[in-house]
């Protein structure tokens, strides 16, 4: 999968998300993801990154 089928994947879930996203090792196969989205108010962290 690459980064964009990532962030449509995250943004179809999570519709107006900003979403983030980084190849980490220029090899397209590590990513990190940073998501905000109003879903995510008044959860804890481990709620967030379920």
């Amino acid at each position: 999968m690459n980064l964009k089928e990532i962030e449509k994947h995250i943004k179809e879930a999570l519709p107006g998300a900003i979403v983030e996203i980084q190849d980490l090792a220029g090899d397209g196969n590590h990513y990190s993801a940073t998501v905000t989205s109003s879903k995510f108010s008044g959860k804890s962290k481990i709620e967030q990154h379920k």
